[in-house]
Parts: C-alpha cells; structure tokens; sequence
C-alpha cells in the first residue's frame, strides 16, 4: 500500500504543516494559537513513487524532458505529460529514468522554450 502524502503551496513556497478536514478545509496550524482557515492553498498528492533519484513525486513535478505529472480523472491514473505535444506516458512505466527538476510552481520558467 504506498503512503498518502500532500504539501500545499501557498503561493511562495511549499509546505507540509497543514491538515484537511472531512469536509475539505485546510487549515494552517498555530503552535501559539489556535489553527486558521487558509483558502489560498493549492493541494498536490504524493504520487507514491520516485525518482531515479529517490525524489518522491508529486503532481505539478516537472521532469527534465520538459514533462508535468497530472492526475488523469478519467482514467483514475498519474501520468507525465509532454508539455510540446500533450502525449501522455503512463507513470509507473517510467519512473526508473524519470529525474524531477523543478515544479510548476517555484520553476514554471522549465516549460517555456
């Protein structure tokens, strides 16, 4: 069974310190006070895989092909899908020569020609 992780990014930076209610809220904690509701954060889950680095992998990842890994509703599946031509591999098939240098957040910059 492989581990369900999430880091939230808050607009500046990644972070693991946050919890999600049954109900969807995220909240923030406090360790002074009491925990505070954040509405600004994008979630990404752990993929549960690696790079050939030993990198866990997570949704938004880019890889040095110019790659993004997406979560394919429709197929219930992660995936790395080519940014020039939208092909998609499916991610457990390639994860041995997957190598993540940046995310879409703190490197969009890597998905530009």
């Amino acid at each position: 069974m492989r581990e369900i992780k999430f880091r939230a990014w808050d607009g500046k930076r990644y972070t693991t310190d946050f919890f999600i209610t049954s109900e969807g809220t995220v909240f923030k904690p406090h360790y002074d006070r009491d925990a505070e509701i954040v509405f600004d954060f994008t979630i990404e889950q752990f993929t549960g895989l690696h790079d050939k680095n030993g990198k866990e992998i997570y949704e938004g990842d880019i890889d040095e092909a110019r790659g993004i890994c997406v979560w394919i509703e429709e197929d219930c599946r992660w995936a790395f899908q080519e940014v020039e031509t939208g092909h998609q591999h499916g991610l457990f098939a390639i994860t041995g020569d997957f190598n993540i240098i940046g995310n879409i957040h703190e490197s969009p910059e890597l998905l530009n020609d």
